[in-house]
């Protein structure tokens, strides 16, 4: 993943021509889409995704350290504050990425040459080629499991994805603005 503002977002103020409230069973959609994520997240099969997935040296790397390694292997390099803006998260926190990424081998990082102020962030050969392989495994994996459902139902799917994805970020960020605290 690279820059997550950069990337394109459906309008999260319209949704899908379906009712958000229920489906035809008159269960909550809501609640079923809760369930299967905590079903799959639970499950067996999660662990041995991350597993055979996210393997890195003998460890298994969180979906952070994924994240920021695809990001850093998505360019040469970085400078620490760019790289933390890709992450969006804040420099701390990329600090202690970073330095995990560091200990694993997946990363280097050194004075920037032309300015020693900043820091700059690279992935190493070994990170390379492991973002390379996750890349290609989860793709593999993905077209495996979307195998059975036609070109049609996976647009759908990746576009219902899109919607989620963007109406929870920009649900978050209003509740945010208006000084709301999670229930």
């Amino acid at each position: 993943m690279v820059d997550r503002r950069a990337r394109s977002t459906p309008n999260a103020s319209r949704p899908p021509a379906e009712s958000a409230a229920a489906d035809a069973g008159g269960e909550d959609s809501g609640d079923r889409v809760i369930r299967a994520i905590q079903q799959f997240s639970r499950s067996p099969a999660h662990a041995e995704l991350a597993r055979s997935l996210y393997g890195a040296g003998g460890r298994e790397l969180t979906p952070t350290q994924v994240d920021a390694l695809e990001t850093l292997a998505s360019r040469p390099q970085w400078r620490m504050h760019e790289f933390a803006e890709a992450l969006d998260i804040d420099r701390g926190a990329t600090s202690r990425t970073i330095d995990r990424l560091l200990k694993l081998g997946l990363a280097e990082r050194r004075p920037d040459e032309g300015d020693r102020r900043y820091v700059i962030v690279q992935a190493t050969t070994a990170g390379r080629r492991i973002s390379r392989r996750i890349q290609r495994d989860r793709y593999a994996l993905m077209q495996e499991i979307l195998s059975g459902l036609s070109g049609r139902r996976r647009s759908d799917l990746a576009e219902l994805l899109e919607y989620v994805t963007a109406a929870m970020e920009a649900t978050l960020s209003r509740r945010a603005a208006e000084g709301e605290t999670p229930t």
